[in-house]
């Protein structure tokens, strides 16, 4: 294939409430953390409820920058019945050398265990993509050495023109809700295009140069 078939970029929409996250560097670490702390406290929860809260997030986006994401976003908000936390990573990975990756998703099946965690393996249709390979259900965490039960959606997409994959993770510990979390990430993940321009995120870890692809 010509260089021309690589994707540069991506497109992936979010919802209005939800916010895009720079995993640039530790700084971005703290303004997350400190906009979640703000809307916290805003909302009646204790200076210490509202540390909580905050550093799920904060956690989630040291995560994401230290596993090489190019791009993570997610929101919080306070419902009459209590907080949600959200989030969504994408990262590019280079897949094991040997075996199909969307393969080897789909032979992997994990029924309910006693602690009451779960996998289901299947595939699905991204309309301007295609046919991608899925994994969701609910998921004990480890975020530096704090786990939390969280209700998690791994999409792994095919990037044209290379051996690499791009990995779209919806993530949140509001596992009373999973059901509709995992429409809701399944909606987002949806709207994923790619962009051969280099005009829109750039399918680099940060890094990398804006608008080229990662080897």
């Amino acid at each position: 294939m010509t260089e021309a078939t690589v994707p540069t970029g991506f497109e992936l929409r979010t919802p209005e409430d939800w916010v895009d996250f720079s995993v640039d560097d530790e700084a971005s670490e703290n303004r997350v953390a400190n906009e979640v702390w703000m809307r916290a406290v805003e909302a009646g929860f204790t200076e210490q409820q509202a540390g909580q809260y905050a550093e799920q997030l904060r956690r989630s986006v040291r995560l994401a920058r230290n596993a090489g994401a190019v791009h993570a976003a997610g929101t919080f908000q306070v419902y009459e019945d209590g907080p949600l936390t959200a989030t969504v990573l994408v990262s590019v990975v280079n897949p094991p050398a040997t075996g199909d990756i969307l393969g080897a998703l789909t032979a992997v099946v994990q029924p309910v265990r006693a602690d009451g965690t779960w996998r289901r393996v299947s595939t699905a249709q991204i309309p301007a993509i295609g046919t991608v390979g899925r994994v969701h259900g609910i998921q004990n965490v480890t975020q530096d050495g704090a786990t939390m039960r969280c209700a998690v959606m791994h999409t792994v997409v095919p990037l044209p023109g290379t051996a690499n994959v791009l990995v779209v993770t919806g993530s949140s510990p509001n596992i009373a809700e999973a059901k509709e979390l995992f429409e809701l990430f399944a909606t987002i993940t949806a709207t994923l295009a790619f962009s051969y321009e280099g005009e829109a995120a750039a399918l680099t870890p940060p890094a990398a140069s804006v608008g080229e692809v990662g080897s």
